[in-house]
């Protein structure tokens, strides 16, 4: 796995802060997926956050005309489908795994 201090330290902060922590259990992807059932808005709102923070940072291929809020409903829709198919990501840090499914989701050309 690539380094990214600053933009990890940019998608912490958006994770972090993006929702109350009592609304979303950001401790790893199972306890998120899990947490997402009561709060929909607030999951959403995390991967939102992910995505923005993302471009801003000038990480991953997300394409251009893709809109933020269709880019995050992919990101979370990547989240939890990783967290149902693939076992060996359920207990990674949520952070950790928002920047695989960013790659994962927009693979950059080679």
């Amino acid at each position: 796995m690539r380094l990214h201090v600053f933009p990890a330290l940019a998608l912490t902060a958006a994770v972090l802060t993006g929702v109350p922590a009592a609304a979303t259990d950001t401790s790893s992807l199972s306890a998120f997926v899990l947490s997402c059932k009561d709060d929909a808005k607030g999951c959403h709102s995390i991967a939102l956050n992910a995505i923005i923070s993302a471009r801003n940072a000038k990480y991953g291929c997300i394409p251009k005309d893709v809109d933020n809020e269709v880019a995050a409903d992919k990101l979370l829709g990547w989240l939890k489908d990783t967290a149902s198919t693939n076992p060996k990501y359920a207990k990674d840090a949520l952070d950790d795994l928002m920047w695989t499914g960013v790659d994962e989701s927009w693979p950059c050309k080679k």
